[in-house]
């Protein structure tokens, strides 16, 4: 849990008027509803394009001959460039 989330928490749970409590949950709702149609918005703006002629070559070579291609574990891509796994959680 962040510090963030401990903090709202701890506010929360001490505050007694419940219409403050309805409003704050309504005005959450709200937020994360603005929020994901925000996101679904950016998702569907993204144009989608075709490999151009190397990719295609390379998608084709792959798909006839996969060993000859080395398969790297994310883990082993972030232990490469010295990222730990827990840095790339929200």
């Amino acid at each position: 849990m962040s510090p963030l989330s401990r903090e709202l928490i701890i506010k929360l749970a001490k505050e007694n008027d419940s219409e403050l409590l309805r409003e704050v949950l309504n005005y959450y709702a709200f937020l994360k509803n603005k929020k994901e149609q925000e996101a679904r918005k950016q998702w569907e703006s993204i144009e989608e394009v075709q490999p151009d002629k190397e990719e295609i070559e390379i998608i084709n070579e792959f798909e006839k001959n996969r060993e000859r291609f080395e398969f790297v574990s994310m883990e082993e891509v972030l232990k490469e460039l010295g990222i730990d796994e827990s840095e790339l959680q929200n």
